[in-house]
C-alpha cells in the first residue's frame, strides 16, 4: 500500500499540476533577488544528489546537470528560465517518490535500450509527427491565439539553450511523469492511453497547444502500448520538439528555407496554414492537410510498430538468455527492490478532478487576459 500511495494517477497528477504554477510563481520571485536563480538551482540539485544513491557517477551526474541548467538558465529569458525551473523540481519530485515507493524511474517507467534500427525509424516516425501536429496547430490557430510562436521568436539567437531548455528535458521529464508514472499506474491501459493523453494536454495550460498536445499525447501513449518501452516516446517527444527549435533558430539556412517552402498543392508541411491573408478559413487547404496528416500519423504509425515488433524479437532473445542463466537470475531477482503493480481498477478522484479544474481555469484566464 505504501508504494502504491506514492505512486498513485490521480496523487501524481494533482502534484504536477500543483508544481506547474509554484514553479511558475517561484521564477517570479526568484528572479528578483541577485542570484535567485542560481541559489533556487543549487538547492534542487543538492537535494537530487541527497535523494539517489550516493555514488560517483550520480554525483558526476547532479554537478553537470546543475552547470547545464545554470548555464542555459543564465542565456535566456524568464519565461524560459520558469521552463528549466520547473522541470528541475518535477524531476526532483520524481525521484522522491521514487524513493519512498522503493522504485527505481528507470525499472518502473520501463526505459530500455532501442538498437540502431529502431533509432533510424523512430527519427522518421518524428518527421512525419511533426507534420500531422503542424494541422492540428493550424486549425486550432482558426479559433485559438498562438501563445508559443511568440514566445519562441525569443530563443532564435540561443540555439543550444534552447534545445535543452525546450527539447531535451521537457521531453524527458513529461514522458516520465504522463507515459511512465501515470500511465504505469492505471491498470486498464485503454484508460491509462485517455487519460495521460488529457492529462498531458491540460498542463499546456492554452487552448491553442492542448490541441495537439492531447493528439500527440495519445500517440506517445500508443506507441507505449505497442513497445513497452519508454525510451522510444522520449526519443520521439524529443526529436519533435528539436525539429521545432531548430525551425526557430535556423530559420535563414538554406536546408531551412527549402522545408518551410515545401509544400503540396499550396499546403505548406513544416509551416501549415489554413487561412488567407484576410484569415479566411480556405476548404481547400483544410482539405488537402487533413489528407495529409492522416497519412503521416499512419506512416509514424506503421513505422511504431515496426519498432515495436522489434522490441518483442528483442524479449523474447532475452528470454532465451534467461532461462539458460535461470539460477543467476533467480538470485538477482532476489536482491532486487519489487516494483509495485497496479492490480486495482483505476478512478479519478478529487484531486484528479481539482488539477484538471485549475488547467482548465488558468487557460480561461490566460485567453482572456492575454
Amino acid at each position: 500500500m505504501l508504494e502504491k500511495s506514492f505512486l498513485n494517477p490521480n496523487k501524481i497528477w494533482f502534484m504536477i499540476v500543483l508544481l506547474h504554477i509554484i514553479g511558475s510563481v517561484l521564477v517570479s520571485l526568484l528572479g528578483i533577488f541577485p542570484f535567485g536563480i542560481v541559489i533556487a538551482t543549487t538547492g534542487i540539485w543538492f537535494l537530487l544528489a541527497n535523494i539517489w544513491e550516493r555514488n560517483l557517477k550520480n554525483i558526476g551526474i547532479c554537478i553537470a546537470g546543475w552547470l547545464i541548467t545554470i548555464f542555459t538558465m543564465y542565456s535566456l529569458n524568464i519565461s524560459f528560465q520558469g521552463t528549466v525551473l520547473l522541470n528541475e523540481i518535477l524531476l526532483l519530485y520524481v525521484c522522491w517518490c521514487c524513493k519512498k515507493a522503493y522504485v527505481k524511474p528507470t525499472e518502473y517507467c520501463h526505459l530500455k535500450k532501442v538498437s540502431l534500427k529502431s533509432i533510424f525509424f523512430i527519427v522518421i516516425a518524428a518527421i512525419f509527427l511533426f507534420i500531422m501536429a503542424g494541422y492540428v496547430n493550424a486549425c486550432s490557430m482558426i479559433v485559438f491565439q498562438n501563445l508559443l510562436d511568440v514566445s519562441l521568436e525569443e530563443i532564435s539567437g540561443h540555439p543550444l539553450e534552447a534545445m535543452i531548455a525546450v527539447a531535451i528535458m521537457p521531453a524527458l521529464i513529461e514522458e516520465v511523469l504522463f507515459r511512465g508514472i501515470i500511465y504505469r499506474g492505471i491498470s486498464d491501459k485503454k484508460i491509462a492511453i485517455f487519460i495521460s493523453a488529457i492529462t498531458f494536454a491540460l498542463l499546456h495550460m492554452n487552448f491553442n497547444q492542448m490541441c495537439y498536445a492531447f493528439v500527440m499525447g495519445l500517440f506517445f501513449a500508443v506507441v507505449i502500448y505497442i513497445t513497452d518501452n519508454l525510451t522510444v516516446s522520449i526519443a520521439l517527444h524529443m526529436l519533435f520538439n528539436g525539429f521545432t527549435v531548430i525551425l526557430c533558430c535556423f530559420p535563414s539556412t538554406k536546408v531551412i528555407r527549402t522545408l518551410l517552402e515545401c509544400h503540396i498543392a499550396g499546403y505548406h508541411l513544416f509551416n501549415p496554414g489554413v487561412t488567407n491573408m484576410q484569415g479566411g478559413i480556405k476548404i481547400s487547404l483544410v482539405l488537402i492537410g487533413g489528407v495529409i496528416a492522416v497519412v503521416s500519423m499512419l506512416i509514424a504509425g506503421y513505422l511504431v510498430f515496426l519498432i515495436g515488433k522489434e522490441e518483442i524479437e528483442e524479449k523474447e532473445k532475452k528470454e532465451v538468455y534467461k532461462t539458460k542463466e535461470k539460477k543467476e537470475t533467480r538470485i538477482r531477482t532476489a536482491k532486487r527492490t519489487v516494483i509495485p503493480e497496479n492490480s486495482e481498477k483505476w478512478k479519478p478522484n478529487a484531486l484528479f478532478f481539482a488539477g484538471s479544474g485549475l488547467c482548465i481555469l488558468i487557460t480561461i484566464l490566460y485567453e482572456i487576459l492575454i
